[in-house]
């Protein structure tokens, strides 16, 4: 009998088992290579990051160099005190949306009264000021001359709250018939005057901000030289107050 062929075939080695004839002895192990990335995109977005970032810088800059100029008061002003010329200076600020006074504006706020205490050196702004008088549609303005027995002894100026108690000098009766000693207002804004010595016989002229119901009994009583004002704390709210439009 002939002999019969032998024919051989390469069969790939099974999924997941290592080719002996890469792995063999004498064949170096090579591990898979990674493709280099390449990155374009992310080179090109710093780049307009860098740039950006350069001109914000820039247009910050730009914009603390743009100032105007607005406002300030000079010294410190009280509630209910006439606004004059010298009491407002200018500063130069950069004012981006801020509710500030154009120092332009300076003629419309002469003669207008202070609604609030406005510490020197602070930006003022519309809401401060009271146009066209000082009084309310519920006040009065009263006024008083005080003889040195009937104010405290440091004189009393505009923004001081007050209370005013009926007096009388020789223990007679009251031009109301209500006994010394009654309280004729709680607390009152003092609105005007305030210099000791301000009249020709030494009174000290005082200008109140009172309720209308109670105008009546306090002229009356300062008419007769029988009202007495005592000082109240800092930040005492009067029943009627200063307010701006």
């Amino acid at each position: 009998m002939p002999p019969t062929a032998t024919v051989t075939r390469d069969v790939p080695p099974p999924s997941g088992r290592a080719n002996p004839a890469t792995t063999g002895p004498g064949r170096p192990h090579r591990l898979p290579v990674a493709t280099r990335e390449r990155r374009p995109v992310l080179l090109a977005a710093g780049v307009v990051l860098v740039v950006a970032g350069a001109l914000g810088s820039a247009l910050v800059v730009h914009r603390s160099g743009d100032r105007v100029e607005v406002l300030v008061a000079r010294e410190d002003i009280a509630p209910g005190e006439q606004i004059t010329a010298d009491d407002l200076g200018v500063a130069l600020v950069a004012a981006d949306g801020a509710a500030v006074v154009p120092a332009a504006a300076v003629g419309a706020f002469v003669g207008t009264f202070a609604t609030t205490r406005i510490p020197a050196q602070s930006l003022v702004t519309p809401a401060m000021f009271l146009a066209g008088g000082t009084v309310p549609a519920d006040a009065a303005v009263v006024g008083l001359v005080l003889a040195p027995e009937q104010r405290p002894s440091q004189p009393l100026v505009p923004g001081d709250v007050v209370r005013a108690f009926l007096v009388t000098a020789d223990g007679s009766s009251t031009v109301s018939g209500r006994p010394a000693g009654t309280t004729l207002l709680e607390a009152a804004r003092v609105v005007a005057g305030g210099g000791a010595g301000s009249t020709a016989t030494g009174g000290d002229t005082v200008s109140l901000l009172l309720p209308v119901d109670a105008a009546a009994d306090v002229v009356a009583a300062a008419a007769a030289g029988q009202v007495a004002l005592v000082r109240l704390a800092d930040g005492t709210t009067p029943s009627v107050d200063l307010r701006g439009e």
